[in-house]
């Protein structure tokens, strides 16, 4: 297996301070993480255990019910809360075997719809494959049924609506598909490899950048203004937003590298909205969870800039 590479300063000079923050001053999960993903090293068992005692993990398992939910209202809140906090859980360094993982992963395949759809909008089940698949679930039954809803609800113009926000447009085949739900079934679908060499895929992607930092008639995200905010967190409407990083992450594993005009015009963003102690956030202090994730895309973008350089060589 050949050995990870840890982020070069070289291609990414503009995070250098970046790199010291998470290194000496982040929270004990992402530290973890930052240095066995972002640096590719070798993490100190005494470390881990730190990760693991981290009293915010040892919260978000506390709340959590027999049933492998967490309360949060009726059947359709306490689905997307359920979501949302193994989202949060992947944050916090947990894994699949975590026997927290295993109850809430089990409770959502009970309320999946037999279509392989789940409660709310489209954006929520693609959310749910993404998270899914993040924790390694992407093989399982209840996986593979939403793959197949979301190839089945797929449009002509290779994108994502969802009838229920658009009822009137949807009924439309001229209107344009909602970039917002697109970019979140392709962050989602990207999860595969199989689907990175998917034309369809890499058709909704440039549907995707054709329609970044523009108003969409969609009412979900509708204001071009919300392409650029970082908003970051597990409550409301905060895990659709931070769009940026997520489409550098997108295009790095459709094999697009750092000097790509689109991923160039997109870091040259990413440049600019660091914040001044080399986070990434809606507010000042940035969010350490967030710029994990956006190191992370940068690691996309890095490898696949090496690759085509490899192809060259």
């Amino acid at each position: 297996m050949k050995k990870r590479q840890p982020i070069s300063l070289g291609r990414f000079p503009w995070i250098a301070d970046t790199i010291y923050q998470l290194a000496t001053n982040s929270n004990p999960a992402v530290t973890v993480q930052f240095r066995e993903e972002i640096l590719a090293e070798r993490v100190k068992a005494e470390m881990r255990e730190e990760m693991e005692c981290y009293s915010v993990r040892r919260q978000v398992f506390a709340e959590q019910r027999d049933d492998g939910t967490w309360p949060n209202g009726d059947v359709d809140e306490t689905f997307f809360e359920v979501v949302r906090r193994l989202f949060c859980l992947h944050d916090l360094g947990v894994r699949k075997t975590d026997e927290h993982v295993v109850k809430a992963v089990a409770w959502l395949g009970k309320v999946q719809a037999r279509d392989g759809s789940f409660p709310l909008n489209l954006h929520h089940t693609a959310y749910t494959l993404w998270v899914l698949a993040m924790f390694g679930f992407g093989r399982s039954a209840a996986a593979k049924k939403i793959v197949k809803y979301l190839e089945k609800m797929r449009r002509k113009d290779s994108g994502w609506l969802d009838p229920q926000l658009e009822p009137r447009l949807s009924e439309r085949e001229s209107a344009h598909s909602c970039p917002w739900t697109t970019l979140h079934v392709v962050l989602a679908l990207t999860e595969y490899p199989e689907q990175r060499r998917n034309m369809e895929v890499r058709k909704a992607t440039v549907f995707l950048l054709d329609r970044m930092f523009k108003r969409s008639h969609s009412t979900f995200f509708e204001h071009p203004d919300h392409w650029r905010e970082l908003d970051y967190g597990y409550d409301g409407t905060a895990c659709f937003k931070w769009a940026i990083p997520k489409m550098v992450l997108v295009l790095g594993r459709l094999g697009c590298g750092p000097d790509t005009k689109e991923v160039a015009d997109l870091l040259e963003f990413l440049r600019k909205t660091l914040r001044p102690n080399g986070r990434w956030g809606a507010n000042l202090e940035g969010n350490d969870f967030l710029t994990l994730r956006t190191l992370r895309a940068l690691m996309a973008v890095q490898e696949a800039g090496n690759s085509a350089q490899g192809e060259r060589a």
